[in-house]
């Protein structure tokens, strides 16, 4: 069974989904399996290649990316936990509109994860880990990753190749942690060639990490940036 072919009203996430999310605890996350028509419970890495579509995982399920209207600076809100406890009927209807929103990018991420991969892997050997999955955006892929300190960077990875004799599209890389501080109040870039291979990209992004000072954004820009 194709993306396409399942209907939206049997992709919903259940309390007792929630409820597993929360038993397994942090490091899981909670994705769609297509080819079961259901919600698993998986490593987040399972995600790295768009097999399964990414909902939350369990260090964002008691506050949703700041969906909820009451969420505040401690991860959680009162929606989503009231009096400290979670509900878990709020938190999965939560999760089910966020799949619902998600899945229609379904086709996307499922052909651009993979491209992705070599950059993922090579961060991870420098710390960054992928930060949700991807979203394509006019005929480039964009994926934030993230430093242990919380600081994100954002690849922009072109789609196709430009035909000659047109200029090649570069590679970009956001440095989304630095703030709206590049030209006008955007945030800083920097170009690289397309075919710059994945390690040196990694290399390049550990340094400037290693340079600048720490900073932190929230992780609505991490899906929607």
């Amino acid at each position: 069974m194709t993306p396409a072919s399942t209907t939206p009203a049997r992709r919903i996430i259940s309390p007792r989904h929630a409820r597993a999310l929360a038993d397994h605890g942090p490091g899981w996350a909670i994705m769609w399996d297509d080819r079961h028509d259901q919600p698993v419970i998986v490593r987040p890495e399972h995600g790295d290649d768009g097999a399964l579509l990414e909902i939350c995982d369990y260090e964002d399920m008691f506050f949703l990316w700041g969906d909820c209207d009451s969420c505040g600076d401690a991860h959680t809100c009162e929606a989503c936990m009231p009096g400290g406890r979670p509900d878990f009927a709020v938190i999965a209807a939560h999760m089910t509109d966020i799949l619902g929103d998600f899945y229609l990018d379904r086709d996307d991420i499922a052909a651009c994860m993979p491209l992705t991969l070599p950059y993922t892997r090579a961060l991870t050997g420098h710390g960054l880990q992928r930060r949700f999955q991807g979203h394509r955006e006019d005929h480039a892929f964009n994926q934030f990753y993230r430093s242990p300190e919380g600081r994100l960077v954002k690849l922009k990875i072109p789609l196709s190749p430009t035909s000659a004799p047109a200029p090649a599209v570069p590679l970009t890389i956001e440095w989304t942690y630095l703030g709206l501080t590049g030209a006008d109040d955007s945030y800083p870039v920097t170009n690289v060639p397309a075919d710059t291979p994945p390690a040196d990209i990694a290399a390049l992004i550990n340094t400037h990490l290693a340079i600048h000072p720490t900073h932190t954004h929230h992780a609505w820009h991490e899906r929607h940036g």
